[in-house]
């Protein structure tokens, strides 16, 4: 059985992000970092529940790890537009590490964090955003949940903001 920590350091997922860097090559990756594998796996886990619902067994890292693999034997073209246009998206971003607060419970400007450097994206990205391309071509109307259960500030918005990026690139 391979495990998730395997799969994102194998040479066929370096293989993977070689090629993004090669058509992207400003793109910065940090080094593989440990909480990555459980972020990903969560992430799978998360949208497994979303499709599936509660009564569902928890997927194991080999099912994750052959789903992953799938998609991209399946529609790797598509998929490397995807993670390229999502990467642009994502450096775009305004930075806000402190989420999104109700009308008058924001934070205060002394209490708001700050970003002090840019590091770059993790390896796992790259397997993330396969697991999103997914959920917003194959199932749209749940990607705002699956947002949701994967913690994302402003899901319906963020949600909105993914379909419109899917649509740029599925032209």
């Amino acid at each position: 059985m391979q495990t998730i920590e395997q799969f994102l350091t194998s040479d066929w997922y370096k293989q993977v992000t070689a090629e993004i860097i090669q058509l992207k090559p400003q793109v910065q990756f940090v080094e593989h970092a440990s909480f990555e594998a459980s972020l990903l796996m969560d992430s799978f886990k998360e949208r497994k529940y979303v499709l599936e619902g509660f009564g569902v067994s928890a997927p194991t890292e080999e099912e994750c790890i052959q789903w992953i693999m799938e998609q991209m034997d399946r529609d790797k073209n598509h998929i490397m537009s995807y993670v390229l246009a999502r990467l642009t998206f994502s450096e775009q971003l305004e930075d806000d590490p402190d989420g999104e607060f109700p009308e008058g419970e924001e934070l205060e400007a002394g209490n708001r964090s700050e970003v002090v450097e840019v590091l770059g994206f993790t390896r796992s990205v790259i397997a993330n955003t396969i697991i999103e391309y997914d959920m917003v071509q194959n199932h749209p109307k749940q990607l705002t949940a699956f947002f949701k259960r994967t913690h994302i500030p402003g899901a319906a918005n963020f949600s909105s903001q993914i379909k419109k990026l899917y649509a740029s690139i599925a032209k």
